[in-house]
């Protein structure tokens, strides 16, 4: 075995690729395709007709929707009056713009400026939703019905009146 220079084989030149014409007419017709394509589905989908969103519920609307589902449902005490504290905490805050589900009851009422009717009976109903989720007090069926009572009542006879403020935006200090 004898190794020689004349083994190795030297790189070749470059080789050009032929290019023929009609490659360059085929690659034209997929690019005008392609555009053709993209135009056509551009106009057809401008064209068609926009489905016209839906219509915003009301807060009232949505809470007895709400009230539906959990009577439905029949969840144990403890999460029935959960959910339910929280349907008329969420109604009130759309309805009044006051933030109900972020303050403790004492706190919403303090801030609260409903009438006098509306006020006790969202007062005791508050009252006895928070005595079941936080003193553990287990009310029987009769009680979680005039609660739901209460509470579909309160949600039925509320109306944002002029003694209540509007929702105001949040204001950021700086």
């Amino acid at each position: 075995m004898t190794n020689s220079v004349a083994d190795i084989r030297d790189i070749k030149d470059i080789v050009p690729v032929p290019l023929h014409w009609w490659w360059w007419v085929l690659l034209a017709v997929v690019v005008l395709a392609a555009l053709g394509a993209l135009l056509w589905w551009r106009k057809r989908s401008s064209s068609a007709p926009q489905p016209a969103p839906p219509p915003q519920a009301s807060p009232r609307e949505i809470a007895l929707t709400a009230l539906a589902r959990l009577q439905a449902e029949h969840p144990p005490v403890e999460m029935f009056y959960t959910r339910l504290a929280d349907i008329v905490r969420q109604f009130i805050e759309g309805q009044f713009g006051l933030h109900a589900p972020e303050r403790t009851t004492e706190e919403f009422l303090a801030e609260a400026t409903l009438p006098a009717e509306q006020m006790l009976l969202l007062g005791a109903f508050l009252q006895e939703a928070d005595l079941v989720k936080f003193a553990r007090h287990r009310p029987g069926t009769e009680d979680m019905a005039r609660a739901f009572a209460a509470a579909e009542r309160f949600i039925r006879e509320a109306d944002a009146s002029p003694g209540v403020p509007p929702p105001q935006p949040l204001s950021v200090l700086i």
